[in-house]
């Protein structure tokens, strides 16, 4: 009888934070689609949240979106290119090693799409699996206003 409840226990423990990671997920997903409603992502993509920052809405958003994805980094240079395209962006340079590193402009946004292939044992999913992380930037080119913000600061004594 013990032996089951603490099975129980333990099953309802591991279901429940399943459960929880997965409408994570799913709530990230929605509001990153609605901030993200003109660049799309792959639908395998995990968002990692440590590594994402963004700032503002609509069009007027600006940072970065950190994502894992099962496809291979050929396949998602393959989604990238046609999907973000498709969305009204336009390629702007892009460079193909062992690293992908693609870049789009839009309206007065740039968006720079990095695709990389963790090694073996940094890539292995949960499931067995290689991932291959993403990372989304977009900013806006008038974003910095100065080229030297430090000018004439001057450091208070005794630091």
């Amino acid at each position: 009888m013990i032996k089951n409840l603490a099975l129980a226990l333990v099953l309802l423990s591991t279901a429940g934070c399943s459960t929880f990671s997965d409408r994570y997920q799913d709530d990230t997903k929605l509001i990153i689609s609605y901030l993200l409603y003109d660049l799309p992502l792959p639908a395998t993509a995990e968002i990692q949240k440590s590594q994402t920052v963004i700032l503002g809405t609509g069009g007027g958003w600006a940072g970065r979106i950190a994502l894992s994805a099962s496809e291979s980094p050929a396949e998602l240079l393959k989604f990238f290119s046609q999907s973000t395209v498709g969305s009204g962006w336009t390629m702007t340079a892009s460079t193909v090693s062992d690293q992908i590193i693609l870049v789009f402009g839009k309206e007065s946004r740039v968006a720079t799409i990095e695709i990389f292939r963790n090694s073996f044992l940094e890539g292995m999913s949960m499931l067995g699996g290689r991932q291959t992380d993403v990372t989304i930037s977009v900013h806006h080119p008038n974003a910095v206003q100065s080229q030297s913000p430090f000018e004439g600061y001057k450091a208070p004594q005794g630091q």
